[in-house]
């Protein structure tokens, strides 16, 4: 296959080392227009002067701004042509990014993403970052992508100013990026590549912990505004009860004004939390406070409908209807977090 001119392989690159020097020449074999960003590199800044034989163009970033920085970077300077991104490291050889290239010359309306299998010797982090971050992703935007975190990717042209303007300057932005593929023409086409880990993955500069939770910020939010909100209704519940029942207020009055009034200020304040920190709509239309207490009774009434139902229909007892309670409300929590997220809270 001929390499069209309008392709451009682009390779971010922070503190790189003698794996990029090996990759370049390789890849000049096969395709004539490689651009590299320097996202700010404190060690192995010699590699650049000797890489500028191999590349259209050297970007640098004075200081180190994150990968989905050096990629915007990257993407604003090639404009409107094909785009395959590839890490420095080694992992992705010339001829699994020249596999992406194909897909990419017929499959126009949406990403081509170079996937591994992960079989073989893998480091475990990698291993199992990948299992519950696909299944994560599957579950809040329901794209099944078999490689969340792979960096090869192909990029048609007509998406390119999309992605290019997507938020996000880290690792964040390129889960970002999997997460607007829902919304392309077509959905990602996804290409079995090499799985290839060197020195156990030691070169990488994804942070398991912090680059997971920039990633999913605003499910940990959410998840955050649900125990405070379950604090915040026992709490309150608790000082109801204290108040009511030193004033000689029946038992099963006494309860039911402290549920009421305990559901009253946590479900107010877990409105709030949400639009405003989790969602980020701060300009949410004035009929999203009654869209969401109507959510409220909707989940209560769906929790209770399926706690009963399927616990009948299984004839559980005891701890094991609590087990069928967990499993449900589970579900209803992330049924919740979509429907507040794409129709309640949904951005202008």
């Amino acid at each position: 296959m001929a390499e069209p001119r309008s392709l451009v392989i682009l390779i971010p690159a922070y503190n790189p080392d003698e794996k990029l020097l090996a990759l370049l020449p390789r890849l000049r074999e096969r395709f004539s227009r490689i651009v590299l960003v320097d996202d700010g590199s404190t060690k192995g800044k010699e590699i650049f002067p000797q890489a500028e034989k191999y590349v259209e163009k050297i970007l640098v970033h004075e200081r180190n701004r994150g990968k989905g920085a050096a990629l915007k970077t990257g993407l604003a300077y090639i404009g409107d042509c094909d785009v395959i991104t590839a890490d420095s490291d080694g992992q992705h050889t010339p001829e699994d990014i020249a596999r992406v290239a194909e897909g990419l010359a017929t499959h126009r309306g949406g990403l081509v993403l170079g996937v591994r299998a992960f079989s073989g010797k893998v480091p475990f982090r990698s291993r199992f970052g990948n299992t519950w971050t696909r299944w994560l992703f599957f579950f809040m935007t329901g794209l099944m992508i078999r490689d969340t975190q792979t960096g090869l990717r192909g990029i048609p042209a007509g998406l390119v100013r999309r992605v290019a303007a997507i938020p996000g300057d880290r690792y964040e932005y390129e889960m970002a990026m999997l997460a607007d593929a829902r919304r392309h023409e077509e959905r990602p086409l996804q290409i079995p590549i090499e799985t290839i880990y060197i020195d156990e993955n030691a070169t990488s500069h994804f942070n398991p912990l912090l680059d997971t939770i920039r990633i999913y910020r605003s499910l940990f939010h959410f998840c955050l505004s649900s125990v405070i909100s379950f604090l915040l209704d026992n709490a309150v519940f608790a000082l109801a009860v204290w108040i009511l029942e030193d004033r000689g207020i029946g038992r099963k009055l006494c309860v039911f004004c402290a549920i009421a009034a305990a559901r009253l200020v946590s479900s107010n304040f877990n409105y709030f939390y949400n639009r405003f920190v989790v969602f980020g709509a701060k300009y949410a239309r004035k009929r999203s406070f009654f869209q969401y207490w109507a959510l409220v009774l909707v989940i209560a009434a769906a929790s209770y409908a399926l706690t009963t139902a399927i616990s009948a229909l299984g004839d559980f007892h005891a701890f094991a209807v609590t087990a069928v309670k967990i499993v449900v409300e589970t579900f209803l929590f992330f049924a919740s977090y979509h429907l507040q997220k794409r129709f309640i809270f949904r951005k202008r």
